[in-house]
């Protein structure tokens, strides 16, 4: 798989002991000045909650699946305190509990450039009144979202009241929409709820998910969303810092941002040189990647991971001469799940045909529910494990915060389709090994 060479060293003559040597001394000035610039040190968060009884704070950084987080501060009479070790500055966040339990949460971002970095946090309907002080980083993403209001917000807020408005009269969505989303809520079954979220998909596709009225909103919304969106990425080629990209990475990992991708490979070169070694460059290095190559019409990455058992498998090797689905899945993803027992009459059917399948977990910690999922489950096909997101398959293959997603492959690696249904798969097989078989009996 691709990576990104730390240092990259001119071709030197043998003969030429000094330049050798000059090369070796700036290459130790290079290492030198990279590891001074990323010595650990703690940063302490202190804070005051207000008028909430809230008792733990969920911390993690804003990269990462939300559903992982794995530091739980509490809070005790209104306050809370937590030390931790800071190698690499990165933004993170801070969500309340018991709003992450309900399912709609707000996060509090902050970035532990500082010793120490104070909060004062309030009720969700009062997230404005939120602060965060500490540090040069903290203040920079202030003076940010103070001067996108003072440019937007006047244009934006009565916007965002008409919608509301609509939402909360229901007259938001579409009839026809809202008939297909009743039903989706009203069944807990993913094999019920499957072809329901599908109808959903492609209502918002072709824009009918949409009352007329709250169409005319969004267009209005979407205009102004443009010039946010133009005057965010100005703001991300005159400041080559932490913040930018932070907010590239977050641009990039979330689907339902607005992202002007061309103009983050632009400027992608610039912030690469400047942090070479920040865990955000191999991250973005992987989503372009992704971009680049995960479409219909491009073919899969390669890569190399272990099967339960600890056995390494590269998946072209497992895949060469074959049409292949490729099933990205998870155990806590009840989606992933169903389209892996749908795929198990395709299999069945098909394979040693000229074609398989290639499962792979994306698991936390250890490998223990996958064990006890994949024999409940009884697949027959391989799947191997990417544990804590290891290997970057996920952000790659452009599903950084989703539980899983299937690709169909041709016998060249080209991918034919993402997320297919099993119709789909099938169909495709039959006409994919008629075209085989006719082809060699001529």
């Amino acid at each position: 798989m691709k990576s990104i060479p730390r240092f990259v060293l001119l071709k030197t003559h043998q003969n030429n002991p000094m330049r050798i040597n000059l090369i070796v001394t700036v290459f130790t000035i290079l290492l030198s000045t990279v590891s001074c610039s990323n010595r650990e040190f703690t940063c302490t968060l202190v804070g005051k909650v207000h008028d909430r009884q809230s008792d733990t704070l969920r911390l993690k950084r804003a990269n990462e699946d939300p559903r992982f987080a794995k530091i739980l501060i509490p809070i005790v009479n209104g306050e809370f305190k937590y030390s931790m070790k800071i190698r690499d500055i990165e933004m993170w966040d801070l969500t309340f509990q018991e709003e992450y339990n309900e399912g709609s949460f707000r996060k509090i971002q902050f970035f532990p450039d500082h010793k120490t970095v104070h909060f004062e946090l309030y009720p969700s309907d009062q997230f404005e009144k939120n602060s965060v002080v500490g540090g040069k980083i903290n203040r920079a993403v202030m003076d940010f979202s103070n001067e996108e209001k003072l440019l937007f917000e006047k244009t934006v807020k009565p916007l965002y009241l008409k919608r509301d408005s609509l939402i909360k009269n229901k007259l938001f969505l579409s009839e026809e929409y809202s008939q297909v989303l009743d039903r989706f809520k009203s069944t807990s079954d993913q094999a019920d709820r499957k072809p329901l979220s599908l109808i959903m998909d492609s209502l918002r596709r072709i824009g009918k998910d949409l009352s007329p009225m709250a169409g005319d909103v969004n267009k209005e919304l979407e205009l102004i969303k443009m010039s946010v969106v133009t005057w965010k990425y100005e703001y991300f080629r005159s400041n080559c810092n932490i913040h930018s990209y932070s907010m590239i990475i977050t641009d990039l990992l979330n689907t339902f941002h607005d992202v002007d991708v061309e103009t983050i490979r632009e400027i992608y070169p610039m912030y690469r040189k400047k942090y070479p070694d920040h865990p955000y460059t191999q991250l973005i290095y992987n989503v372009l990647l992704g971009y680049d190559q995960i479409r219909v019409g491009g073919r899969f990455i390669d890569f190399t991971l272990p099967d339960i058992q600890g056995q390494e498998f590269r998946l072209s090797e497992l895949i060469t001469g074959k049409v292949a689905v490729l099933d990205l899945w998870a155990t806590w993803c009840g989606p992933c799940i169903l389209n892996s027992r749908q795929l198990l009459p395709i299999y069945n059917e098909f394979n040693g045909k000229s074609f398989t399948v290639v499962g792979v977990a994306a698991e936390n910690d250890n490998t223990e529910a996958m064990k006890k999922r994949i024999e409940k489950e009884k697949w027959p096909w391989i799947n191997l494990v990417e544990l804590d997101h290891g290997n970057h398959i996920w952000d790659i293959y452009g599903i950084s915060m989703s539980g899983g997603r299937t690709f169909l492959l041709d016998k060249q690696g080209v991918i034919l389709s993402i997320n297919p249904t099993p119709e789909e798969i099938r169909n495709k097989l039959v006409e994919l090994l008629l075209q085989s078989s006719h082809d060699l009996l001529n």
